[in-house]
């Protein structure tokens, strides 16, 4: 395990999408092209994206999507949130309003982090 120097850490979002049933977030799901665009992953990672997983869980009786979003320093951050409010905001927000759908955002920065050797 490697503790990080604040200088050098990476800022992280990570989110839960909670949804009403499988359907929906199987729906969600065959949607993600698009919603999460070519273009958009293009401006976001110039502005200081580096990674942007999105994982099904599979907790029994969950219905839930993580989405971890992975920034190269605090100005990415800022300026990725800024594309993803105007995105989220005006042009994507029609797309999303057929799922129903409930999220808990968490935003931290990397403290501490283990690597295997041979990745």
């Amino acid at each position: 395990m490697t503790k990080k120097d604040i200088n050098e850490t990476a800022f992280l979002n990570s989110l839960f999408m909670d949804f009403t049933s499988g359907n929906e977030l199987e729906l969600f799901l065959k949607s993600l092209d698009e919603i999460w665009s070519e273009d958009l992953y293009s401006r976001l990672s110039d502005a200081g994206l580096i990674r942007h997983v999105i994982s099904k869980v599979w907790n029994k009786e969950q219905h839930r999507i993580s989405m971890v979003f992975e920034y190269d320093s605090k100005d990415g951050y800022q300026r990725c949130q800024a594309i993803i409010d105007e995105e989220f905001g005006v042009a994507i927000k029609e797309k999303l309003k057929k799922f129903v759908f409930k999220i808990h955002n968490n935003r931290g920065v990397v403290v501490s982090e283990f690597v295997r050797s041979n990745f």
